[in-house]
């Protein structure tokens, strides 16, 4: 009995990677299989390489790396603001998905205290961006993977979007999946955590906090980290001491 599911799973492992990524889902889900589920994740793993912080970045991107690495910690919510969904949110996830982009402004100022109605175009003096963003995020609950674009079509085009529109039950209440998307987000969320978005549409596959932007002041002593907390948001400051970026304090500043 033990020769044969060793048989059947090398058939089920060797018909797995003759499928695309969406393909390789669809298996998993309509078979039920938490093991091709897994491979999956595995594979995703595989591909999710880490840039370590080194010469091979520019002295922005070292910033912007620093930065995100000692921001970015899904089960340490209550440093940047818990907001409506508490500090467990991520309590009993597998892995984490990592934003696999970022873009950073550099402003002509001394500081960054803009007054949240003040047009701040003119003030910039460069906008920049890091497309293929991998930092190396090291986490005891979870494994780190990166929304590398061809996850993140095959996840959404998996996912689907059949949904509730916003309003549906009550005027506050937010859009929600339903039918087959709503089954398959379950399907995904027994090792992840997918979020559907507020407005209806799109997904939030990100694992939270998703960080926009990464706004620095003239000589780069001050970053100000613009961030999403599910349908909140909010911005943490950091300043540079002796060479190293230190996280001064965050707030939780809109909601959806």
């Amino acid at each position: 009995m033990k020769q044969i599911s060793v048989i059947i799973f090398l058939i089920a492992y060797s018909t797995f990677f003759g499928q695309g990524k969406a393909d390789i889902l669809e298996s998993a889900y309509e078979k039920k299989s938490q093991i091709l589920y897994s491979q999956f994740l595995q594979n995703w793993e595989d591909d999710s390489k880490p840039i370590i912080v080194s010469d091979s970045l520019n002295e922005l991107q070292k910033d912007v790396y620093s930065i995100f690495i000692d921001f970015y910690n899904p089960f340490k919510l209550e440093r940047i603001g818990t907001g409506e969904w508490g500090k467990k949110l991520y309590y009993n996830i597998e892995y984490v998905v990592v934003q696999n982009s970022i873009y950073t402004r550099t402003f002509k100022t001394d500081s960054l205290n803009f007054d949240m109605f003040e047009r701040k175009d003119s003030l910039v003096q460069s906008i920049d961006s890091i497309i293929n963003f991998r930092p190396a995020i090291k986490l005891k609950q979870a494994k780190t993977l990166y929304l590398l674009p061809e996850y993140d079509v095959a996840i959404n085009q998996f996912l689907g979007n059949e949904h509730y529109p916003l309003g549906t039950g009550g005027i506050m209440n937010p859009s929600t999946p339903k039918d087959s998307s709503a089954e398959r987000l379950d399907f995904l969320n027994k090792k992840l955590k997918i979020i559907y978005g507020h407005w209806g549409g799109y997904w939030h596959i990100e694992t939270n906090p998703e960080v926009f932007s990464i706004d620095f002041n003239n000589d780069r002593t001050i970053a100000k980290v613009n961030y999403r907390l599910v349908y909140q948001g909010g911005e943490a400051m950091y300043k540079k001491e002796n060479g190293k970026w230190k996280f001064v304090n965050a707030h939780l500043t809109w909601i959806e």
